[in-house]
């Protein structure tokens, strides 16, 4: 364990190190800081995306179009059938007459165009409404299969299409964000370590003399893991200062947007301080053998 006097030499070393190369080290900063903006912008462009996908989600029932000639116990047995299908919330009878006034109100001022009419050509249906994890491609087709299949059912309307496209954006957006995550992985581990190498190469005098009078290899070690913890620190604090600005002026001309808490917030910049500590570490091993 170090005492007061060898703990404010390291971290002295470590700010010294820093500012000797204030050059490199502020660009390291913010190479290092844009890419983790980009990796926290994808990732909260993802999030509201799937809110959204979600909201849209709730919104998509099922419609079962009856046949005309359906007598009363077979829409009454229909109906108990769907009412007791797991997923499905509730379950509500369209009449004929109901159908063509939801149809009228929907034209609104072209409604009239349905006074030409001498009959009405909606059906009876059931609208139901399904549960949020329902609502997935596949439990949706075999919904509708299983729906379909019923005599006295003529048509199944569920947008098991539109379902397929929600998840195929879904899935992109997931494969963005690891792409990005892994791309500002590599970037930050290249820069911090290139950084701490060229602290290290200039330092190579002061390390040989550390050696000779008996420092130990993790006493030489910490200056560069903390320099370049702390220049991570920085460039993930630096990222969540600009998305916070950014938010709070998108928040006053779009409504609901989601952003991170500030437990997340600060789980990114302890992140971001790893990374640039996992760079220094990288350095080391090539750089500096102890």
């Amino acid at each position: 364990m170090y005492n007061t006097t060898q703990l404010r030499h390291l971290v002295g070393e470590s700010l010294n190190g820093m500012h000797r190369r204030k050059v490199s080290g502020t660009v390291a900063v913010v190479i290092m800081g844009s890419a983790l903006l980009m990796l926290a912008l994808f990732s909260l462009v993802t999030i509201n995306l799937d809110r959204v996908l979600q909201t849209v989600r709730g919104e998509i029932d099922i419609t079962v179009f009856l046949r005309d000639d359906i007598h009363a116990d077979d829409r009454a047995r229909l109906r108990a059938d769907l009412e007791g299908t797991e997923g499905v919330l509730a379950v509500q009878y369209v009449t004929p007459a109901q159908a063509i006034e939801k149809f009228r109100q929907e034209l609104g001022e072209d409604a009239d165009l349905l006074d030409a009419l001498t009959a009405n050509p909606l059906p009876a249906s059931f609208e139901i409404r399904l549960s949020p994890d329902l609502n997935a491609a596949e439990r949706l087709e075999e919904l509708k299969a299983t729906i379909s299949g019923y005599p006295v059912v003529d048509e199944v309307v569920a947008h098991v299409e539109w379902v397929k496209r929600l998840d195929r954006v879904t899935r992109t957006f997931v494969l963005v964000d690891l792409l990005v995550g892994l791309l500002v992985l590599a970037s930050a581990l290249f820069v911090i370590s290139n950084t701490v190498r060229l602290t290290i190469e200039e330092s190579s005098t002061t390390i040989e003399v550390m050696k000779l009078v008996g420092a130990t290899n993790w006493f030489i070690r910490l200056p560069y893991l903390l320099s370049g913890a702390l220049q991570g620190a920085l460039a993930g604090g630096i990222a969540m200062l600009v998305l916070v600005i950014t938010y709070r002026f998108l928040s006053q001309q779009v409504d609901g947007i989601y952003f991170f808490a500030n437990g997340q917030m600060l789980g990114f910049v302890m992140l971001s301080t790893l990374l640039g500590a996992g760079g220094s570490t990288l350095a080391l091993r090539r750089h500096l053998s102890l």
